[in-house]
């Protein structure tokens, strides 16, 4: 039989009592709405400040790391993307009562953990690397999507919103590539992309907290409709401060 698929329908926002609502767009239903803090905790909480120990003392060594250090350039490589994905996972799949931030933040660093001691290891080599060449792409491609209110392709149809992931895609494959040919050159751009991206993160935490790089993560990743209200309602506007550095930090990439 011959069967028809319609486009998935966005949720519908409705703020003319003064408070943003998001309703069903099939059935009409409210939609419970929960803060999409996402881990990163709130001013200087615990969770907010785990996330800046972490990307400092994660993200500077492994910028300046390149062939030298052969185990935790590729530790660091399963050990991001692991975090990575369960993060967004999380983040994508709660209910409007979501988990607890600093549950979320000690959940992600223990994957981290996980992929990490993979890649330490002679068996995860290949992996840590190729990982960390794919990381490196992609962690520059979202300090350039980052770059601009709302994103680099702005708009809140799907298709806009996805162009932004397909640059960011294009440039993680192209991450990926390099160590095809040149694995010396593409292991020490991984290293310092994803290095300098962890390191931009920790100083934009201390100096805008979650306003800044923070924001536009949660902004990129969180499409969860229990979070809609806050990520498309508060949207994403970078303070200068963020934008400097992260200009900065990809040109020292």
């Amino acid at each position: 039989p011959h069967v028809t698929l319609e486009p998935r329908r966005a949720p519908i926002l409705n703020n003319v009592t003064g408070e943003l609502k998001v309703f069903d767009p099939n059935t009409g239903a409210l939609i419970p709405q929960g803060p999409a803090t996402d881990g990163g905790g709130v001013g200087s909480s615990p969770a907010a400040l785990v996330w800046i120990a972490f990307s400092i003392v994660v993200g500077a060594p492994l910028a300046l790391a390149g062939l030298r250090g052969w185990r935790l350039t590729t530790a660091t490589g399963t050990g991001l993307a692991l975090a990575v994905c369960i993060w967004a996972g999380f983040i994508n799949s709660v209910s409007d009562t979501g988990i607890a931030d600093l549950t979320l933040t000690l959940i992600v660093l223990a994957c981290f953990l996980l992929g990490g001691v993979i890649g330490a290891f002679n068996f995860g080599r290949v992996a840590g690397i190729t990982c960390l060449g794919i990381s490196g792409g992609v962690s520059a491609g979202i300090r350039i999507m980052l770059l601009r209110e709302d994103l680099l392709i702005p708009g809140r149809e799907s298709g806009m919103f996805i162009a932004n992931w397909i640059l960011i895609a294009a440039l993680g494959v192209g991450g990926g590539a390099v160590l095809i040919w040149w694995q010396r050159t593409g292991i020490v751009v991984g290293c310092a992309s994803a290095g300098t991206f962890l390191t931009a993160l920790g100083i934009d935490l201390i100096i805008n907290q979650q306003s800044g790089m923070s924001r536009g993560l949660r902004f990129l990743f969180d499409r969860n409709t229990s979070h809609i209200a806050d990520i498309l309602g508060g949207g994403y506007k970078p303070p200068v401060s963020t934008i400097v550095l992260m200009v900065v930090s990809l040109v020292l990439t």
